[in-house]
């Protein structure tokens, strides 16, 4: 009596888990702004779209903007720093020389992880995302 009841409920359970793992993460879900804590650092990430594939991105740290252009592949963006002159005219931006990439992944949570390359090492890390607040209704 209760099977039929117990396997479609089964069913419907595995259907909702595996869209659940499946969700596409498009460049939508990086854009905005992003706290980094790493080596004791507060650190800003802020992240724009430039088109489907692609982004551009601003590191704040130790008062110092960093200019990046990245591109989605899956879950991940993988960023390199950028000539601020490009970033700031518009113009063809090209990669600055000898820049290390700082890749960075959407968790199923919402959250982002990322590893950077140091003079030390790599150094990896975990973002939230900066909430906007809510205007108060007058």
């Amino acid at each position: 009596m209760f099977k039929k009841p117990l396997v479609v409920a089964v069913i419907a359970l595995a259907g909702v888990s595996a869209f659940a793992q499946e969700k596409t993460v498009t460049v939508a879900d990086f854009v905005g702004t992003w706290n980094i804590e790493v080596m004791s650092h507060q650190v800003a990430l802020v992240i724009e779209k430039h088109d489907a594939g692609k982004v551009t991105a601003t590191m704040m740290m130790m008062g110092r903007d960093v200019p990046l252009k990245g591109e989605l592949v899956d879950r991940t963006i993988t960023f390199v720093g950028v000539k601020a002159e490009g970033v700031e005219s518009g113009g063809h931006v090209q990669a600055a020389p000898n820049a290390k990439p700082i890749v960075v992944s959407m968790q199923d949570d919402g959250t982002l992880t990322g590893e950077m390359m140091t003079s030390n090492g790599p150094v990896k890390w975990t973002a939230e995302k900066l909430k906007t607040r809510k205007k108060p209704q007058q």
